[in-house]
């Protein structure tokens, strides 16, 4: 670690050792630690809050609970989890943590216990009964899984956008950028949970502008790298069909919150009725 991240990592867990600390990867919005936990890369997977969702989200891909194994759960309680590490072969003689969007490092499992992640709460292991499901396997399902957004698509979007007045435009513009600059700071640079996002008074300003910006925030999501914005998205869409959400058990679920971000995009221009051609 350079001196700068590990005064950064100290401050997110005291106990951490940052001298024995291994930087494996840097930072990126990419993905994050339940995607590292299952190797991927590609996207950012988060099951839900509880650890039952965990539990759910794990056995698809052919863990199961443990007394012991190489995927760590971690939670402040079984209903507000907050983190996912893993150890074994690849991974390095210690565990292995992608830490939201900062860096993956190898660390002591028990250096993250504390007031940020709070402590392991489960263990996964390899079930027997569900070894069919290989990492062949999930790969197959992340290339089928994942959505996309055509050029065609991302035409239409922005048609219907430009017909937002021109003072909401400026208005959410402005008061977008504000909000997207605090999704990793401090804190939540480490946070794999897209709902702590959906706080402060930029993300309030924006839910205060009402439902005619969700053309804005649609044009948003058009780009993978705004797949957070989805929070706005939901708190903003009157219409539950429209919103688009995958149990844990669910293959969509691993096209990550980016192909979440895609799908919104789908429905929300197929319930305009607008042409793509």
């Amino acid at each position: 670690m350079t001196p700068g991240e590990k005064q950064r990592f100290k401050g997110y867990f005291p106990s951490l050792n940052v001298d024995a600390a291994v930087v494996t990867a840097e930072s990126t919005n990419v993905y994050n630690c339940i995607s590292w936990t299952i190797g991927v890369t590609n996207c950012w997977l988060w099951p839900g809050p509880t650890i039952q969702q965990f539990d759910t989200f794990y056995r698809q891909l052919g863990f199961v609970r443990a007394s012991n194994g190489p995927i760590a759960a971690w939670g402040q309680s079984t209903s507000n989890m907050t983190h996912g590490s893993i150890a074994g072969a690849g991974h390095g003689p210690r565990s292995e943590s992608k830490c939201g969007h900062d860096l993956r490092i190898q660390h002591s499992l028990g250096e993250f216990t504390g007031s940020t992640y709070g402590r392991v709460l489960a263990f996964y292991g390899r079930g027997l009964a569900l070894a069919a499901l290989s990492a062949t396997v999930l790969e197959a399902m992340m290339k089928h899984m994942t959505a996309t957004v055509t050029t065609k698509e991302r035409s239409a979007v922005k048609r219907v956008a430009s017909e937002v007045d021109p003072e909401t435009r400026l208005a959410f513009r402005a008061t977008f950028a504000a909000w997207k600059k605090t999704w990793f700071e401090g804190g939540l640079a480490i946070s794999s949970d897209p709902h702590t996002r959906a706080v402060g008074k930029e993300f309030d300003a924006l839910v205060a502008l009402g439902p005619k910006i969700l053309p804005l925030v649609v044009e948003t999501l058009v780009d993978a790298d705004n797949f957070l914005a989805l929070q706005l998205y939901d708190a903003l869409q009157p219409d539950q069909h429209l919103i688009v959400q995958y149990e844990p058990d669910d293959e969509r679920v691993l096209g990550g919150e980016q192909g979440r971000a895609a799908e919104v995009v789908k429905h929300w221009l197929a319930s305009h009725a607008t042409p793509v051609s």
